[in-house]
């Protein structure tokens, strides 16, 4: 059962900002600003998928694909629905998976370190806010995709140019686009993702 919850009106109406020059953020402004933000670090999202928006969901945030026919959605915490910036942070995390959404298959340790290095990069870059994971499988796969930006500051774009599937990686796809990678962080980045506890 779905329990009521207070939703912040600053989530989904728009504001007028002083002298009109422009508007207040809502979820849809800001999820837009987000994906401009992942392609313009890691490159084009693929666009046979319509991202339909974000809704409220279960326990964890998600993506899911209503009715199998191209469409994705994010699904965030209800929590996020008093909490922009909660939910900026949990949009910014699933935004990496629609840069190439699998269609409900598996996700990589690749795919998942990215997606919590960026949402955490987003918070501290974009709301001057600090926010990490509070699940160490997520933390455990940023820091080994860390690892690989160490070595290759570019490493996501040039990986995404080679497989722009991050689902689909594998670890020749990571050597050939960052040949200094060591083959034992290729394939633990490569392997598919557990989320754990």
């Amino acid at each position: 059962m779905i329990q009521s919850v207070e939703i912040e009106t600053d989530l989904w109406f728009a504001r007028r900002l002083p002298q009109n020059t422009g508007w207040t953020w809502t979820l849809a402004s800001r999820l837009g600003h987000i994906l401009r933000v992942a392609q313009d670090l890691y490159g084009p999202r693929d666009s046979s998928y319509t991202v339909l928006g974000v809704e409220f969901g279960g326990p964890t945030p998600q993506i899911w694909y209503p009715g199998n026919c191209g469409h994705v959605v994010i699904q965030i915490t209800p929590r996020c629905a008093t909490d922009m910036n909660r939910a900026s942070f949990q949009m910014a995390h699933e935004a990496i998976h629609l840069l190439s959404p699998s269609g409900g298959k598996r996700t990589t340790v690749f795919e998942e370190g990215l997606a919590n290095h960026f949402s955490i990069r987003y918070m501290r870059e974009h709301l001057g806010a600090t926010w990490s994971a509070d699940v160490d499988s997520y933390q455990h796969a940023s820091d080994q995709l860390e690892q690989l930006l160490e070595i290759e500051p570019d490493a996501v774009r040039l990986v995404r140019q080679r497989q722009p599937a991050l689902y689909l990686l594998t670890p020749a796809d990571i050597q050939a686009a960052c040949p200094s990678a060591p083959s034992d962080l290729a394939v633990s980045l490569s392997r598919s993702f557990e989320r754990g506890a």
